[in-house]
């Protein structure tokens, strides 16, 4: 007879290793969650305490990027969504979410649709970038552009086949992947708005070029639709490339609607994409509100999919009014029943009601995201000024400021000196970049250059920072290449100002990059010699800073930089490099000279070595020079 209590303990173990396994467990966040960095933080709080671990944001909404582009400005002349005009949303969410141990994945979610006469139409309803670029504009098979919006407006739509557009959207695409240390790329919207479109000038030219021929009357010819739908194949392997050339970590998704009314209405071929290669995963939108709609509709799509390849179906679940928190329960066990690799919940205004459940029956545990490595984004390692590791001198004394974290922090009055600090020690997890965090209970009469200085792996690293802007948040102090282990964070006194020590943090990077090392020896000075420090990331479209230190104050110093190392005796020491470039500038009131190197994002430089080493004029250095060592970076 079998032993009932082994048979219990094996269903337990099984069922938590089920519940360890990887699973994405996503959200929607919309540009109604976007308002404010208040309503970031609620937002993520909320779902970071349901175990939810990936946000996709909406970046690309009504004809307008969220965040600052430079790809918009150079289509249009305008940057940005004037809702968010001197706020960039996606850096504050991603911070935000990588805080928490939450992946982000970039959501363009209008794709291919341009602009919509509700949302700053310009004079001629089409929006900004199709204002400034009228030949980019899609038509029906009546010469008709305006699409309903169901409400009495109409969006337009882009064309498909216009070369300017389908680069217009890929520049974004890698414009983001260049620019925020996301997770994922997602784009919405790669379908036709019906497949009456594509009568504009490119559309019928390329299918001219393709097949000799002009596009048939018959909207719905067979070879028609399989030509327009075949070009989006070729749009979206396109975006995979380009994304994946640009870094090769980040995930490509998409979230089309259902089959057969994706590939018969919206000439949107999903299944084409995956077999093709070019997503890692997709989000179908099986938006049902009963759990038995829901499951024969995502039967539905599986058959769509080769067997071997549903591990990349994450099915879109409506968790929104009109479906109950039983049924998106239901919906959650279907696609557990099924193997698949998680869900993705619209939307995250609206999911509040569902998440108990969620928690209580599926989601008790953290998981990781599928396809990610073990740790990929763990959530930062903070510290406050009281913790029993923290050390400060007398001048920092504790205080209650509006908006502290935990409620305090040590302030230093205008009468403290320039050697006292408070000193932080925080765990380094391995070696690699980190961002250096500090919370910041800002307002009028702080410090509005108190100084933080990490120690990295090339020296220690001094950030100043303006304490008197009013609003408390984290901020991101710098990126910084670390050796396991510890590190420290200084906050250090400015003579006549008042500076506030709050919490300070350390988030896994996870931007493309070479280590960050020194070598060789270098030169007395009065201040114990020139030293030079590296951080920033060496990665291609990456930005590669340098601050030398401990020079005298105004003197005259450089920074070389070059490509090709050498040994050629100088001044009492070493030159290291053979500058191709060469910065050069006074040191500051703290002894410190920064420049900048920023990296193009050329193929060719993968691996090839950024080699750096400083000089500054000293009396006491041989000849009257101090050198520092050199510093290398390999660019990845």
């Amino acid at each position: 007879m079998p032993n009932p209590i082994a048979a219990v303990c094996t269903f337990l173990l099984a069922t938590a290793s089920i519940a360890q396994a990887p699973e994405l467990r996503a959200v929607w966040v919309a540009r109604d969650g976007l308002g404010s960095r208040t309503q970031i933080v609620q937002t993520l709080d909320q779902l970071a305490a349901a175990n939810c671990n990936c946000v996709c944001v909406n970046v690309w909404s009504r004809g307008f990027t969220i965040h600052p582009s430079q790809v918009l400005f150079a289509a249009c002349g305008q940057s940005q969504d004037p809702s968010y005009v001197g706020r960039d949303p996606l850096a504050e969410f991603v911070l935000e979410a990588h805080r928490r141990g939450i992946e982000v994945e970039a959501w363009f979610e209008y794709g291919f649709m341009f602009g919509w006469n509700g949302w700053h139409p310009g004079p001629t309803g089409v929006g900004p970038v199709l204002t400034a670029n009228p030949s980019w504009i899609g038509y029906d098979d009546t010469g008709n552009s305006q699409v309903s919006d169901g409400g009495g407006g109409f969006f337009t739509w882009a064309s498909h086949e216009h070369p300017a557009v389908r680069q217009f959207l890929l520049d974004l695409a890698v414009e983001v992947a260049r620019n925020y240390d996301v997770d994922g790329i997602q784009f919405d919207r790669v379908r036709y708005p019906s497949t009456s479109f594509g009568y504009d000038a490119a559309t019928v030219a390329a299918y001219q070029a393709a097949t000799g021929q002009a596009p048939p009357t018959n909207v719905n010819a067979t070879a028609w639709k399989a030509w327009r739908a075949s070009r989006l194949v070729s749009f979206h392997q396109d975006l995979y490339n380009a994304v994946k050339a640009e870094r090769p970590t980040l995930r490509v998704t998409d979230a089309p609607t259902v089959m057969p009314g994706a590939y018969d209405t919206y000439l949107q071929d999903w299944p084409a994409w995956l077999t093709g290669g070019s997503l890692d995963l997709v989000y179908p939108q099986v938006y049902r509100t009963t759990v038995s709609q829901y499951t024969t509709t995502l039967d539905q799509q599986l058959t769509y999919v080769p067997q071997a390849l549903r591990a990349k179906v994450a099915p879109g679940i409506r968790a929104i009014t009109g479906t109950s928190p039983t049924s998106v329960l239901g919906m959650v066990a279907a696609n557990r029943a099924r193997n698949l690799p998680g869900h993705v919940f619209w939307y995250a205004a609206e999911i509040g009601d569902d998440l108990p459940g969620l928690v209580a029956n599926y989601f008790q545990q953290p998981v990781a995201v599928p396809q990610q490595p073990a740790g990929w984004r763990p959530p930062s390692v903070q510290k406050e000024e009281n913790d029993a590791t923290t050390q400060a001198t007398a001048a920092f004394v504790l205080t209650i400021p509006s908006g502290a974290s935990g409620g305090l922090a040590r302030i230093a009055s205008s009468a403290a000196t320039g050697s006292d600090k408070v000193v932080y020690t925080l765990p380094v997890s391995d070696t690699g970049l980190h961002s250096l965090l500090a919370y910041v209970p800002g307002g009028p009469g702080y410090s509005s250059s108190a100084p933080y200085v990490v120690a990295t792996a090339t020296g220690p690293v001094t950030v100043r920072v303006d304490q008197s802007a009013t609003g408390a948040s984290w901020r991101e102090l710098a990126t910084v290449w670390l050796t396991a282990g510890t590190t420290t964070v200084e906050v250090r006194a400015v003579p006549g100002q008042v500076v506030l020590a709050d919490a300070v943090g350390l988030l896994r990077s996870r931007w493309p990059s070479g280590p960050f090392g020194s070598m060789g020896a270098g030169t007395s000075g009065t201040n114990g010699g020139l030293r030079l420090a590296e951080f920033g990331r060496a990665g291609r479209g990456g930005v590669v800073r340098y601050q030398a230190s401990q020079a005298i104050v105004g003197a005259p110093t450089l920074v070389g930089v070059g490509l090709a190392s050498t040994f050629v005796p100088l001044f009492g020491g070493t030159l290291y490099l053979l500058p191709d470039a060469v910065f050069g500038g006074v040191a500051d009131g703290f002894g410190l000279f920064d420049a900048a190197v920023a990296i193009p994002p050329l193929p060719g430089l993968l691996g090839v070595v950024l080699y750096a080493q400083g000089l500054s004029f000293d009396p006491l250095g041989v000849d009257g020079v101090s050198l520092s060592p050199l510093v290398v970076a390999p660019i990845l």
